[in-house]
Formats: C-alpha cells, sequence, structure tokens
C-alpha cells in the first residue's frame, strides 16, 4: 500500500492542488444603487413589482429601462429599416460607470423584456458590453422584440445578426424558454410602463406578456475597463410601451485567497507537520553528536 506521506516536494505540491480559488465580485454598481448609470429618458430601480418580481440573483431590487413617459429619441445603437408599422419613435437607454475586468472575468447578467404592445409592432430592447475607452462594441447581452413573428421569436426578435448574438449560446438554458404571454383578459402587470399599465393592445396575440428573466454569461477574452449599456424603443407610435429589467450579481474573477482545505486534505498537512518535525529531530541529533 503507498504511503500516505510521500517525499516533502510531492507533498507540498498535493497541498496546494487541494486549494480551488474563490471569486471576487468587480466593482459593478448593483441597481439598488445606479448613482453611476447614466440615463436617458426613462431609467430606474424597482423591488418586485406586479408580474416582474426580483430575479434569481436575490437582489432585492433590480434595474430598468422604460419608453413610458420618455421624450428622449435616437437613443438606439442600431438603425433598423422603417416598416408598414412606422419607424423608431421615442426610447430609453442607461449606460453603466466604467469598471475592470480580467482576461478570464466572468459577467452573469440577467433581463427581462417586458411590453404592453404586440402584433404588428416592433418595440425591442437590447444590453451589450462596450469598451470604456472608446464605446466600441465588445459583444451583445441580450435583445428582445416584440414583433409579429410569434412569442417564439421575441427573443433574439432578429435584432441583430445570429452571428453577432445567438441566444442559445448567450442565454444560459434558452432552449427551455418560453414567453410569458399576456392578453385582455390579463393584462400586463408592471408599473413602470406607465399609462398602459394594465392593459395589452388589442392585437396582443403575438408580443404582449414578458420574457422571464433571462440569464446572460460573458466570459471576457482581454482584460481592460468596461460599461454595459441597456436600452428599449418604442416604435410606429407611443400608444402602448414596452421595458427592460436587469439584475447581475457583478463580474467574478478569480483570487488568490487562504481557503479552508477539503477534509481529505487536512491529512496531508498533518503528513506534513510530522515531516517537518522528523526532519528537526534529525537535525538536533546531528547537532548533539
Amino acid at each position: 500500500m503507498r504511503p500516505l506521506c510521500g517525499h516533502p516536494s510531492l507533498l507540498l505540491a498535493t497541498l496546494l492542488a487541494g486549494f480551488s480559488a474563490p471569486t471576487v465580485a468587480l466593482p459593478l454598481t448593483l441597481p439598488s444603487a445606479l448613482g453611476d448609470w447614466a440615463c436617458a429618458g426613462h431609467c430606474g430601480s424597482s423591488a418586485a413589482d406586479g408580474d416582474i418580481g426580483v430575479s434569481a440573483f436575490g437582489s432585492a431590487r433590480y434595474g430598468y429601462v422604460s419608453t413610458a413617459d420618455s421624450s428622449a429619441t435616437g437613443v438606439s445603437p442600431l438603425a433598423l429599416d422603417s416598416n408598414k408599422t412606422g419607424s423608431e419613435t421615442n426610447g430609453s437607454r442607461m449606460l453603466s460607470g466604467a469598471f475592470s475586468a480580467n482576461a478570464g472575468d466572468t459577467l452573469e447578467m440577467r433581463f427581462n423584456y417586458v411590453s404592453t404592445d404586440g402584433k404588428g409592432f416592433d418595440d425591442y430592447s437590447w444590453a451589450r458590453l462596450l469598451n470604456a475607452t472608446d464605446g466600441s462594441l465588445v459583444s451583445w447581452l441580450f435583445t428582445a422584440r416584440s414583433t409579429n413573428s410569434g412569442p417564439g421569436k421575441i427573443v433574439a426578435g432578429d435584432v441583430v445578426d445570429e452571428d453577432d448574438f445567438d441566444p442559445d449560446t448567450a442565454l444560459i438554458g434558452f432552449k427551455d424558454w418560453r414567453y410569458n404571454s399576456k392578453d385582455a383578459a390579463d393584462p400586463v402587470n408592471w408599473s413602470p410602463l406607465g399609462v398602459s399599465n394594465l392593459s395589452c393592445w388589442e392585437d396582443n396575440a403575438a408580443g404582449c406578456g414578458n420574457t422571464g428573466w433571462l440569464l446572460s454569461r460573458h466570459a471576457f477574452a482581454a482584460g481592460g475597463s468596461y460599461r454595459v449599456e441597456v436600452g428599449v424603443v418604442n416604435w410606429g407610435d407611443t400608444a402602448y410601451d414596452s421595458g427592460l429589467a436587469f439584475d447581475y450579481a457583478g463580474a467574478t474573477a478569480p483570487v488568490v485567497a487562504s481557503p479552508v482545505p477539503e477534509p481529505s486534505t487536512w491529512a496531508l498537512m498533518a503528513c506534513g507537520v510530522a515531516l517537518l518535525g522528523a526532519a528537526r529531530h534529525r537535525r538536533g541529533v546531528y547537532q548533539a553528536a
């Protein structure tokens, strides 16, 4: 049987391998304190409200942007073609303060698109990660559109090319996703939607409702300074509204720390102490001789 205590150098390597690096949150301000986020239009934070409860991250509040009561225009980074229902009208956009991340760090965010609009209208929302230095796009995090293509197409809604944002890979568990459709008998209930709250547009068969909290995960390929942008746009008119709720646990990064060893490691540590004691004893004997 192989002895538990082996060569001291092998023992040290084994001990070090027994420690797993924990993670630490990077400084991305949580939705309960949006002081370093810049807003154009209608933005804010909310506790659980009507149909939209808090996310699985467990935060007491989440952030949101809404087209309701917003006079802001030209907020979208996209230039979509007009169609028979009109073109972009008003919207809202929110931009986080800059935060740093290293290659290998991970950002997890949850998004919930909510709309009282529906079939025949193209209200849409987005979230993206930007380079804080020059504002260039790093990655799309989420897109959704209240369209006449049906509930199955609301995410990603053909807002951007699938090569740039594929929900099957960008959103965790998306293959099992189902849209929470609403109608006149059970209308959307979410206060940030303003006067259109507790309603659904009469031709609502394919858009009125919410996506539920979908999890987006991004792994940073390179270190740098970043910002998160979230936004929502009304389309064709301003009679009914849409919004995007968002939450996040903060980006995480592996750190060097002093974690508690696994139980199996304690025995190896005991061996290390014993070996050190034996070495000292031998050295003492030789010195006495």
